[in-house]
């Protein structure tokens, strides 16, 4: 029995320590984030408090092979980055990421709208504060979209995404996602009722980018395009029949360095995707964000304006029952501007102060619910 038993113990030892294991690390972030202003809530609350696990390996062949996952520390799961859980196959041909990632232009254009300290209008700290700002409420498309920035901006839907090496300052990435409505804020369960859903559908990202240096100047210029299929049938166009557009995209930003000093512009359209072949007013959606950065030591200055419009055609505004919403033609436009501080003060510990002036309007000028707030945010954030 005892021979059986050392037997045994000896085969299971020889199987445990001839299991590859891989390299795991560990990262996140944890902060505090206060707000007050007028026409506003205000309150202390947090957002991207988070934690994350990488692990990869080298595989006989010489490919990378990698696995992550991100999960932010709120109530429910998210629809948007950094929240993410994918793998990864890099090779000398390129990297290849599968599941709940970032697309092409996501990875690819630079983000102006994430520069000046805290985090500019991308962050989205401010639209947290609530009050009877409605600037938060419509991006483009309407909910679940990120404010100005081109549709499905930083989404985690399930896809399958392809980076080529970068060559001679040029990089390209392309992304396929079977259903945009797919991300990690729903079930794993693969089932979806292409009628009914307020997202489009499968989707072609593809974006490029390039950098270089001329006079003592660093740059980058990225481009990217969308297209994918039309939305369902959802609270917005319950007409019976389906003539959705499909989705058309375009977005492009620069980012120049010069010292201590980033200038930077974005823009995007997206057409007339959010609205019906049937339209006799058409839909449609656009805006830009410009910002400069003065960086000197550990404090960094800021400044930035965006501006995002966006209309109803016909068929939603029928569909739609408050007031101004519901006259096609209505252009809604929001617009920021904003300035901040952030102050670097070592060990991963970082902090910032942004004051922000909205304003918006609902397109009709006859009506009294058009407000201005103004909102004075404050953070600060341990990276481990």
């Amino acid at each position: 029995m005892n021979k059986i038993l050392i037997t045994l113990v000896a085969a299971l030892s020889f199987v445990v320590t001839n299991i590859a294991v891989a390299d795991v690390k560990i990262a996140g972030m944890t902060g505090a984030v206060v707000g007050m202003g007028d026409k506003v809530d205000g309150g202390i609350t947090s957002k991207f408090n988070r934690f994350g696990f990488t692990a990869d390996a080298t595989m006989d062949n010489g490919w990378t092979y990698s696995g992550s996952f991100t999960t932010e520390i709120k109530a429910n799961r998210s629809f948007a980055l950094p929240t993410s859980n994918s793998v990864s196959i890099g090779t000398d041909m390129g990297t290849i990421s599968i599941g709940n990632t970032a697309d092409a232009v996501t990875g690819t254009i630079p983000r102006i709208a994430a520069m000046v300290p805290g985090a500019g209008t991308d962050g989205g700290y401010q639209f947290l504060m609530g009050g009877d700002s409605a600037l938060g409420g419509r991006p483009a498309g309407g909910a679940y979209q990120v404010d100005f920035a081109e549709a499905y901006y930083a989404h985690n839907s399930s896809r399958i995404n392809i980076a080529l090496p970068s060559l001679n300052g040029f990089s390209v990435q392309a992304s396929y996602t079977p259903a945009l409505d797919q991300t990690d804020a729903g079930a794993n369960a693969r089932t979806n009722t292409a009628n009914n859903h307020v997202a489009h559908g499968e989707a072609v990202h593809v974006a490029a980018s390039y950098s270089g240096e001329m006079d003592g100047m660093a740059y980058t210029l990225g481009v990217g395009s969308i297209m994918a299929n039309s939305q369902g049938n959802d609270t917005d166009s319950t007409l019976g029949t389906y003539d959705n557009n499909d989705l058309s995209t375009f977005t492009a930003s620069l980012r120049l360095s010069m010292g201590d000093i980033t200038l930077g512009a974005h823009m995007y359209d997206n057409g007339d995707s959010f609205g019906a072949a049937s339209d006799a007013i058409k839909a449609s959606s656009s805006g830009y964000t410009v910002a400069m950065e003065y960086a000197m030591g550990n404090i960094t200055l800021g400044i930035g304006h965006g501006h995002q419009e966006n209309t109803r055609g016909t068929r939603s505004a029928t569909n739609n029952y408050t007031g101004a919403a519901a006259t096609a033609g209505n252009v809604y436009e929001d617009s920021i501007t904003y300035m901040g501080v952030g102050y670097n003060m070592g060990g991963g510990v970082n902090s910032w102060v942004q004051f922000n002036s909205m304003s918006y309007s609902d397109g009709n000028h006859a009506t009294v619910t058009d407000t201005d707030p103004n909102t004075l945010v404050a953070g600060i954030t341990l990276g481990f």
